[in-house]
């Protein structure tokens, strides 16, 4: 009985983290596809004004993306934009990690 119940608690463990941790990954990938489909429509857009439209997304997607850490290059004919934030997720109750989020359209 107290192996299932430590098992359950295991696996209960497992669950919440991967809720936390799958949730954030999520947001990170949607955020992603959605900057790489800005870079890739940039047309005549200025820097600033793709800025703020990255700072829309990361809105919409609650991605917490501080404006000092997007960054617009223009390498040729292409438009690449980067951006770097950190998420909290947590873990485990009372068990917080950050991990850093990375985006670069290429």
């Amino acid at each position: 009985m107290f192996r299932k119940l430590i098992s359950l608690a295991i696996l209960v463990a497992i669950v919440y983290a991967t809720v936390h941790a799958g949730g954030a990954y999520l947001r990170y990938q949607q955020f992603k596809d959605a900057v790489r489909e800005t870079a890739l429509f940039a047309g005549n857009k200025t820097d600033e004004q793709l800025k703020a439209r990255v700072m829309e997304l990361a809105q919409r997607d609650e991605v917490p993306l501080d404006p000092d850490f997007v960054h617009i290059e223009r390498v040729a004919d292409r438009v690449v934009i980067s951006a770097s934030y950190v998420e909290i997720i947590k873990l485990l109750p009372g068990y917080e990690r950050q991990w850093q989020f990375d985006v670069v359209t290429r």
